[in-house]
Protein backbone atom coordinates (compact mmCIF):
# COMPACT_ATOMS: atom_id res chain seq x y z
CA UNK A 1 0.00 0.00 0.00
CA UNK A 2 2.80 2.37 0.96
CA UNK A 3 4.54 1.45 -2.63
CA UNK A 4 0.86 2.74 -3.76
CA UNK A 5 0.92 5.75 -2.87
CA UNK A 6 4.29 6.78 -4.10
CA UNK A 7 3.13 5.88 -7.81
CA UNK A 8 2.26 9.63 -8.07
CA UNK A 9 5.82 10.45 -8.44
CA UNK A 10 7.18 8.49 -11.42
CA UNK A 11 3.49 9.17 -13.09
CA UNK A 12 4.01 13.12 -12.15
CA UNK A 13 8.02 12.68 -13.53
CA UNK A 14 6.26 10.84 -16.97
CA UNK A 15 3.80 13.72 -17.70
CA UNK A 16 6.43 16.67 -16.85
CA UNK A 17 9.12 14.90 -19.11
CA UNK A 18 6.57 14.60 -22.27
CA UNK A 19 5.51 18.21 -21.40
CA UNK A 20 9.20 19.64 -21.75
CA UNK A 21 10.19 17.41 -24.65
CA UNK A 22 6.89 18.75 -26.45
CA UNK A 23 8.15 22.22 -26.12
CA UNK A 24 11.62 21.72 -26.86
CA UNK A 25 10.52 20.01 -30.14
CA UNK A 26 7.61 21.69 -31.15
CA UNK A 27 8.46 25.36 -30.43
CA UNK A 28 11.20 24.99 -33.08
CA UNK A 29 14.51 24.71 -30.61
CA UNK A 30 16.06 21.79 -31.44
CA UNK A 31 15.72 18.39 -30.28
CA UNK A 32 14.27 17.10 -27.26
CA UNK A 33 15.95 14.38 -25.24
CA UNK A 34 13.51 12.27 -25.08
CA UNK A 35 12.62 12.92 -28.50
CA UNK A 36 16.33 11.64 -29.17
CA UNK A 37 16.35 9.00 -27.16
CA UNK A 38 13.04 7.77 -28.81
CA UNK A 39 14.65 8.62 -32.44
CA UNK A 40 17.84 7.08 -31.98
CA UNK A 41 17.11 3.27 -31.89
CA UNK A 42 14.43 2.83 -34.38
CA UNK A 43 16.55 5.48 -37.03
CA UNK A 44 19.38 2.29 -36.26
CA UNK A 45 16.55 -0.27 -36.66
CA UNK A 46 15.41 1.22 -40.21
CA UNK A 47 19.90 1.34 -41.30
CA UNK A 48 19.67 -2.52 -40.15
CA UNK A 49 17.10 -3.78 -41.67
CA UNK A 50 17.78 -1.59 -44.89
CA UNK A 51 21.34 -3.14 -44.89
CA UNK A 52 20.25 -6.43 -44.18
CA UNK A 53 17.92 -6.75 -47.31
CA UNK A 54 20.31 -4.45 -49.33
CA UNK A 55 17.03 -2.26 -50.19
CA UNK A 56 17.99 1.31 -50.29
CA UNK A 57 13.84 2.16 -50.76
CA UNK A 58 13.01 1.32 -47.15
CA UNK A 59 15.32 4.23 -45.76
CA UNK A 60 12.60 6.38 -47.50
CA UNK A 61 10.33 5.21 -44.59
CA UNK A 62 12.66 6.66 -41.75
CA UNK A 63 10.89 9.88 -41.58
CA UNK A 64 7.61 7.87 -41.49
CA UNK A 65 8.74 5.31 -38.32
CA UNK A 66 10.35 8.28 -36.54
CA UNK A 67 7.11 10.79 -36.69
CA UNK A 68 4.82 7.75 -35.76
CA UNK A 69 7.20 6.41 -32.88
CA UNK A 70 7.77 9.75 -31.56
CA UNK A 71 3.80 10.14 -31.29
CA UNK A 72 3.33 7.26 -30.00
CA UNK A 73 5.50 7.54 -27.03
CA UNK A 74 4.30 10.82 -26.23
CA UNK A 75 0.67 9.01 -25.94
CA UNK A 76 1.61 6.21 -24.20
CA UNK A 77 3.60 7.76 -21.48
CA UNK A 78 1.40 10.58 -20.62
CA UNK A 79 -1.70 7.88 -20.85
CA UNK A 80 0.88 5.68 -18.04
CA UNK A 81 1.32 8.71 -15.80
CA UNK A 82 -1.70 10.10 -15.27
CA UNK A 83 -2.94 6.24 -15.12
CA UNK A 84 -0.18 5.99 -12.42
CA UNK A 85 -1.14 9.52 -10.36
CA UNK A 86 -5.28 7.73 -10.31
CA UNK A 87 -4.06 4.81 -9.35
CA UNK A 88 -2.22 6.42 -6.30
CA UNK A 89 -4.94 6.47 -4.74
CA UNK A 90 -7.85 3.50 -3.75
CA UNK A 91 -11.21 4.34 -4.21
CA UNK A 92 -10.25 7.21 -6.06
CA UNK A 93 -12.64 6.07 -8.99
CA UNK A 94 -15.61 4.36 -8.72
CA UNK A 95 -18.21 3.05 -11.63
CA UNK A 96 -20.51 5.73 -12.68
CA UNK A 97 -23.75 3.45 -11.44
CA UNK A 98 -22.23 0.90 -9.65
CA UNK A 99 -20.09 2.81 -7.29
CA UNK A 100 -17.36 -0.10 -7.39
CA UNK A 101 -14.00 0.99 -6.87
CA UNK A 102 -11.97 1.19 -10.41
CA UNK A 103 -8.81 -1.80 -10.75
CA UNK A 104 -5.80 -0.71 -12.66
CA UNK A 105 -7.19 -1.71 -16.04
CA UNK A 106 -10.48 0.85 -15.63
CA UNK A 107 -7.99 3.34 -14.44
CA UNK A 108 -6.50 2.72 -17.76
CA UNK A 109 -9.28 2.87 -19.69
CA UNK A 110 -10.74 6.15 -17.74
CA UNK A 111 -7.72 7.90 -18.62
CA UNK A 112 -7.45 6.63 -22.08
CA UNK A 113 -10.86 8.40 -22.41
CA UNK A 114 -10.51 11.43 -20.55
CA UNK A 115 -7.00 11.95 -22.59
CA UNK A 116 -8.99 13.26 -26.50
CA UNK A 117 -11.56 14.68 -24.16
CA UNK A 118 -14.23 12.23 -24.79
CA UNK A 119 -15.39 12.32 -21.32
CA UNK A 120 -16.00 10.57 -18.87
CA UNK A 121 -16.60 6.96 -20.15
CA UNK A 122 -18.48 5.14 -17.10
CA UNK A 123 -16.12 5.77 -14.52
CA UNK A 124 -16.18 8.92 -12.41
CA UNK A 125 -13.95 10.42 -9.28
CA UNK A 126 -14.99 10.43 -6.13
CA UNK A 127 -13.40 13.77 -4.35
CA UNK A 128 -13.06 16.99 -5.33
CA UNK A 129 -9.15 17.17 -5.76
CA UNK A 130 -9.52 14.13 -8.46
CA UNK A 131 -11.96 15.48 -10.15
CA UNK A 132 -9.85 18.48 -10.26
CA UNK A 133 -6.76 16.00 -11.74
CA UNK A 134 -9.16 14.82 -14.07
CA UNK A 135 -10.07 18.24 -15.68
CA UNK A 136 -5.73 18.53 -15.71
CA UNK A 137 -5.67 15.05 -17.73
CA UNK A 138 -8.12 16.73 -20.30
CA UNK A 139 -6.65 19.67 -20.73
CA UNK A 140 -3.14 17.76 -20.43
CA UNK A 141 -4.42 15.83 -23.80
CA UNK A 142 -5.49 18.61 -25.35
CA UNK A 143 -2.08 20.51 -24.74
CA UNK A 144 -0.77 17.39 -26.19
CA UNK A 145 -2.46 17.03 -29.59
CA UNK A 146 -2.21 20.85 -30.13
CA UNK A 147 1.93 20.41 -29.91
CA UNK A 148 1.80 17.23 -32.03
CA UNK A 149 0.16 19.02 -35.04
CA UNK A 150 2.77 21.72 -34.43
CA UNK A 151 5.31 19.38 -34.41
CA UNK A 152 4.34 17.77 -37.43
CA UNK A 153 3.46 20.75 -39.77
CA UNK A 154 7.24 22.44 -39.78
CA UNK A 155 8.78 19.06 -39.94
CA UNK A 156 6.87 18.21 -43.10
CA UNK A 157 7.99 22.07 -44.04
CA UNK A 158 11.62 21.84 -43.42
CA UNK A 159 11.56 18.51 -45.49
CA UNK A 160 10.18 19.76 -48.25
CA UNK A 161 12.48 22.67 -48.28
CA UNK A 162 14.90 19.64 -48.41
CA UNK A 163 13.89 18.37 -51.17
CA UNK A 164 13.51 21.79 -53.21
CA UNK A 165 17.34 22.33 -52.66
CA UNK A 166 17.96 18.71 -53.38
CA UNK A 167 16.43 19.11 -56.53
CA UNK A 168 17.93 22.48 -57.77
CA UNK A 169 21.00 21.26 -57.59
CA UNK A 170 20.72 18.15 -59.09
CA UNK A 171 19.27 20.61 -62.16
CA UNK A 172 22.57 22.30 -61.52
CA UNK A 173 24.47 19.56 -62.25
CA UNK A 174 24.01 16.95 -60.13
CA UNK A 175 27.07 15.71 -59.28
CA UNK A 176 30.50 17.71 -58.20
CA UNK A 177 32.10 17.87 -61.65
CA UNK A 178 28.74 18.65 -62.98
CA UNK A 179 27.94 21.37 -61.05
CA UNK A 180 31.74 22.57 -62.22
CA UNK A 181 31.03 22.09 -65.36
CA UNK A 182 27.59 23.32 -66.53
CA UNK A 183 28.15 26.67 -64.44
CA UNK A 184 31.12 27.00 -66.66
CA UNK A 185 29.40 26.55 -69.96
CA UNK A 186 25.37 26.63 -69.57
CA UNK A 187 25.24 29.08 -66.66
CA UNK A 188 24.21 32.77 -67.93
CA UNK A 189 26.17 34.44 -64.93
CA UNK A 190 28.96 31.32 -64.89
CA UNK A 191 30.48 30.58 -61.25
CA UNK A 192 28.72 33.09 -59.84
CA UNK A 193 25.80 32.30 -60.73
CA UNK A 194 26.38 28.69 -59.53
CA UNK A 195 26.73 30.34 -55.88
CA UNK A 196 24.26 33.04 -56.28
CA UNK A 197 21.21 30.74 -56.88
CA UNK A 198 22.42 28.78 -53.31
CA UNK A 199 23.45 31.10 -51.13
CA UNK A 200 19.98 32.26 -50.36
CA UNK A 201 18.66 28.26 -50.30
CA UNK A 202 21.19 26.85 -48.18
CA UNK A 203 20.95 29.22 -45.43
CA UNK A 204 17.24 29.04 -45.05
CA UNK A 205 18.23 25.58 -44.90
CA UNK A 206 20.48 25.89 -42.16
CA UNK A 207 18.23 27.69 -40.11
CA UNK A 208 14.91 24.70 -40.48
CA UNK A 209 17.66 21.95 -39.87
CA UNK A 210 18.92 23.90 -36.74
CA UNK A 211 15.34 24.09 -35.48
CA UNK A 212 14.60 20.32 -36.38
CA UNK A 213 17.68 18.49 -36.29
CA UNK A 214 15.72 15.19 -36.27
CA UNK A 215 15.57 15.35 -40.09
CA UNK A 216 18.75 14.27 -40.67
CA UNK A 217 17.28 10.80 -39.80
CA UNK A 218 14.97 11.35 -42.98
CA UNK A 219 16.05 10.25 -46.30
CA UNK A 220 14.51 10.27 -49.40
CA UNK A 221 13.62 7.43 -52.10
CA UNK A 222 14.60 9.15 -55.54
CA UNK A 223 18.33 10.14 -55.44
CA UNK A 224 17.94 13.73 -57.20
CA UNK A 225 15.79 14.67 -54.13
CA UNK A 226 18.31 12.97 -51.36
CA UNK A 227 20.03 15.93 -49.65
CA UNK A 228 22.39 13.15 -48.66
CA UNK A 229 24.10 13.32 -51.98
CA UNK A 230 23.26 16.47 -53.55
CA UNK A 231 24.87 18.39 -50.60
CA UNK A 232 28.42 16.49 -50.82
CA UNK A 233 28.11 16.94 -54.16
CA UNK A 234 27.97 20.93 -54.04
CA UNK A 235 30.90 20.99 -50.94
CA UNK A 236 32.90 19.13 -53.43
CA UNK A 237 31.87 21.33 -56.60
CA UNK A 238 32.85 24.44 -54.56
CA UNK A 239 36.38 22.86 -53.39
CA UNK A 240 36.97 22.05 -56.40
CA UNK A 241 35.99 25.76 -58.10
CA UNK A 242 38.34 27.04 -55.27
CA UNK A 243 41.11 24.97 -55.46
CA UNK A 244 41.17 22.93 -58.46
CA UNK A 245 40.56 25.97 -61.24
CA UNK A 246 42.96 28.11 -62.44
CA UNK A 247 40.45 31.21 -62.19
CA UNK A 248 39.71 33.56 -59.91
CA UNK A 249 36.80 32.33 -57.42
CA UNK A 250 33.48 33.62 -57.10
CA UNK A 251 32.04 36.89 -55.04
CA UNK A 252 30.35 35.26 -51.83
CA UNK A 253 31.72 31.18 -52.19
CA UNK A 254 33.88 31.83 -48.73
CA UNK A 255 30.15 32.64 -47.12
CA UNK A 256 28.53 29.80 -49.16
CA UNK A 257 31.15 27.54 -47.64
CA UNK A 258 30.35 28.87 -44.38
CA UNK A 259 26.86 27.74 -44.65
CA UNK A 260 27.23 24.05 -45.14
CA UNK A 261 30.12 24.16 -43.12
CA UNK A 262 26.90 24.55 -40.32
CA UNK A 263 24.88 22.14 -41.69
CA UNK A 264 27.79 19.72 -41.45
CA UNK A 265 27.91 20.62 -37.80
CA UNK A 266 24.07 19.87 -37.25
CA UNK A 267 24.77 16.62 -38.88
CA UNK A 268 27.64 15.79 -36.63
CA UNK A 269 25.42 16.76 -33.87
CA UNK A 270 22.64 14.12 -35.10
CA UNK A 271 25.14 11.58 -36.18
CA UNK A 272 28.32 12.01 -33.55
CA UNK A 273 29.42 8.25 -34.61
CA UNK A 274 32.80 8.24 -35.71
CA UNK A 275 33.67 9.49 -39.40
CA UNK A 276 34.28 7.49 -42.68
CA UNK A 277 37.36 7.03 -44.27
CA UNK A 278 38.99 9.38 -46.46
CA UNK A 279 37.54 9.40 -49.53
CA UNK A 280 39.80 9.33 -52.61
CA UNK A 281 40.94 12.64 -54.68
CA UNK A 282 38.96 13.80 -57.66
CA UNK A 283 39.72 12.57 -60.85
CA UNK A 284 40.56 16.00 -62.72
CA UNK A 285 40.29 14.30 -66.08
CA UNK A 286 36.89 14.84 -67.31
CA UNK A 287 37.10 18.86 -66.45
CA UNK A 288 40.67 18.61 -68.33
CA UNK A 289 38.85 17.13 -71.03
CA UNK A 290 35.77 19.31 -70.91
CA UNK A 291 38.38 22.36 -71.36
CA UNK A 292 38.14 23.79 -68.13
CA UNK A 293 41.63 25.61 -66.72
CA UNK A 294 43.22 23.76 -64.20
CA UNK A 295 45.43 24.39 -61.51
CA UNK A 296 48.86 21.34 -61.08
CA UNK A 297 47.86 18.22 -59.39
CA UNK A 298 50.28 18.85 -56.26
CA UNK A 299 48.99 21.98 -55.43
CA UNK A 300 45.37 20.81 -55.65
CA UNK A 301 46.43 17.68 -53.88
CA UNK A 302 47.45 19.92 -51.36
CA UNK A 303 44.47 22.19 -51.06
CA UNK A 304 42.47 18.69 -50.86
CA UNK A 305 44.44 17.22 -47.94
CA UNK A 306 43.44 20.12 -46.06
CA UNK A 307 39.82 19.34 -46.33
CA UNK A 308 40.19 15.90 -45.14
CA UNK A 309 38.19 16.03 -41.99
CA UNK A 310 35.45 18.00 -43.85
CA UNK A 311 35.42 15.63 -46.65
CA UNK A 312 35.17 12.54 -44.20
CA UNK A 313 31.62 13.96 -42.89
CA UNK A 314 30.39 14.38 -46.40
CA UNK A 315 31.77 10.90 -47.40
CA UNK A 316 29.49 9.11 -43.73
CA UNK A 317 26.85 11.23 -44.92
CA UNK A 318 26.93 9.91 -48.89
CA UNK A 319 26.94 6.18 -47.12
CA UNK A 320 24.02 6.97 -44.37
CA UNK A 321 22.21 7.97 -47.15
CA UNK A 322 22.71 4.56 -49.10
CA UNK A 323 24.82 6.51 -51.89
CA UNK A 324 28.51 5.58 -52.79
CA UNK A 325 30.70 8.80 -53.39
CA UNK A 326 31.32 7.77 -57.02
CA UNK A 327 27.70 9.30 -57.20
CA UNK A 328 29.01 12.00 -55.47
CA UNK A 329 32.11 13.09 -58.10
CA UNK A 330 30.86 11.71 -61.57
CA UNK A 331 30.81 13.76 -64.07
CA UNK A 332 27.42 13.13 -65.78
CA UNK A 333 24.96 15.53 -66.70
CA UNK A 334 21.53 14.29 -64.97
CA UNK A 335 19.16 15.10 -68.02
CA UNK A 336 21.29 13.71 -70.66
CA UNK A 337 22.81 10.92 -69.30
CA UNK A 338 26.30 11.12 -71.06
CA UNK A 339 29.82 12.52 -69.61
CA UNK A 340 30.99 15.40 -70.84
CA UNK A 341 33.34 15.07 -73.05
CA UNK A 342 33.67 19.07 -74.41
CA UNK A 343 37.27 20.01 -75.23
CA UNK A 344 37.11 24.07 -75.02
CA UNK A 345 34.51 26.71 -74.34
CA UNK A 346 35.05 29.73 -72.74
CA UNK A 347 36.71 30.70 -69.49
CA UNK A 348 34.62 32.47 -67.01
CA UNK A 349 34.27 33.00 -63.55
Amino acid sequence: MLLRSLLWLPGAVLILVVLLDLLASSMQTGEGRLTRLIHRPLYAAVQALARLTERRSLLAWSGSVLMVGTLMAWVLLSWLGWSLMFWTQPGALVGASTGTPADFWDVLYFVGYTMPTLGLGDLKPVYIGWRLLTDLTALDGFVLITFAISFIVPVAQAQAGRRILALRIHRLGGTAQGLVTTAWYDHPHGLQGLVDDLAVSLNALDAQLKNTPGLYRFHDRRQEESLEISLPALDEALSLIEHALDAPPPKGLRAVRASISSLLDTYCYVHPGGPAPTPPLPDLTPLRAAGLPLRGGAEVERAFAALTDRRRVLLEMTQRGGFHWSQVEDCVYPDRGRRVTRTAGPRRA
